[in-house]
């Protein structure tokens, strides 16, 4: 499913194929709820200076979805830490958004 040529998506895919863990909602929510909360996130991933991959992309994609409903999953590798935010459609059979953010300056960060 992570097939698109973004450098998200390729990173994520490489965490994927490497083992990495994996989580995803059991709800859907309105995109555009998710635009907002994830623009938040964003602006304050942006001022604390930490890395990501297709953040202000993510929150686009989401918000032109508008109402659609879009599950919620995770892709966590320690090598490099990396914590990536997936958005799927309804049923969870396509990725419509992926971001992903640098954990390195997380020493809460979760450690297989």
């Amino acid at each position: 499913m992570l097939t698109e040529p973004t450098d998200a998506f390729a990173a994520c895919r490489r965490a994927v194929l490497a083992g990495a863990r994996y989580s995803v909602t059991s709800r859907p929510g309105p995109a555009s709820r998710l635009a907002e909360i994830y623009a938040l996130r964003e602006e304050g991933t942006h001022l604390r200076g930490v890395a990501t991959i297709g953040f202000i992309e993510t929150v686009n994609r989401l918000r032109d979805r508008d109402e659609e409903p879009v599950r919620v999953a995770a892709v966590d590798t320690d090598d490099p830490p990396y914590h990536f935010q997936l958005f799927l459609d309804e049923h969870a059979t396509a990725v419509l958004a992926c971001f992903g953010v640098d954990q390195s300056w997380n020493p809460n960060r979760h450690l297989a």
